[in-house]
């Protein structure tokens, strides 16, 4: 022990006992720092995936073992504020929603704590995942399409006279699917493949109603890149791909 030590190097035992305590808090709180906090969290940080399977059943059995406890604990918290005569909160409740931060950010550009392009990047991820697809699809009447029985090189005739690498295959008024303009190039190479509908695979249907951020999960599930977008009735009324949802949401400078 260091208190003693300090006592038969001649120091008084109130001055021994007060270095004694200091250099002990001092180590602990080193201790506790670098290997309780400022370790761990750096290795996390820097091996997220690992430490994020590793952590996490404990993490899971100590909720559990414990959850009993916290519900005890917050009831007595709750009737002590109750008395107190201050309604309880729930802190779900208390967080702001997608308008306040919105404006939290506005205000936080205006005041130069952010730049404006972050602003705008962080206000289009508020915004735009909850916008439905009615208000940006490409219209019907935009769609380039191609006829089943097209052949390859009035498929690729068309993409070029579009500007389109994606065109959809059409039978009447009926859709079979899309057909990329690279496809048709190989095909064409290897002769095997002689009309779009050969080519043609399917294509997600969604709804007005759907969401930017549901139809980009829908889409990434499906692993396709385009979706046609159709009303409650069914009818067409647009067309959708993964690039434009992604633009929509991060912006053309991260895409």
């Amino acid at each position: 022990e260091l208190d003693p030590l300090l006592v038969d190097l001649g120091l008084p035992t109130a001055l021994s006992y007060g270095i004694a305590f200091a250099v002990a808090m001092i180590v602990v709180v080193f201790l506790h720092m670098v290997l309780g906090e400022m370790a761990p969290k750096s290795w996390a940080i820097a091996h997220p995936e690992r430490s994020a399977m590793l952590l996490t059943p404990a993490f899971r059995a100590v909720v559990k073992v414990v959850r009993p406890l916290l519900w005890i604990l917050n009831k007595v918290s709750n009737g002590l504020v109750r008395m107190c005569r201050v309604q309880p909160r729930d802190e779900l409740t208390a967080v702001h929603n997608r308008e306040q931060l919105t404006h939290l950010v506005e205000e936080s550009e205006r005041l130069g704590l952010i730049n404006k392009t972050d602003s705008q990047l962080i206000t289009r991820s508020l915004i735009e995942p909850q916008t439905p697809l009615a208000e940006f699809q490409t219209p019907a009447a935009d769609i380039v399409t191609v006829p089943a029985d097209a052949d390859l090189d009035m498929l690729l005739a068309r993409a070029s006279e579009a500007n389109r690498s994606r065109l959809l295959v059409r039978d009447g008024d009926r859709l079979l699917g899309s057909v990329h303009a690279r496809d048709a190039l190989v095909a064409r190479t290897r002769g095997r493949v002689r009309t779009a509908r050969d080519l043609a695979r399917p294509v997600p249907e969604l709804t007005t109603a759907t969401t930017v951020s549901e139809a980009v999960e829908q889409l990434r599930r499906r692993r396709s890149s385009l979706a046609v977008v159709r009303d409650d009735r069914g009818t067409l009324t647009g067309l959708v791909s993964l690039d434009d949802l992604l633009v929509r949401l991060m912006g053309p400078q991260t895409v």
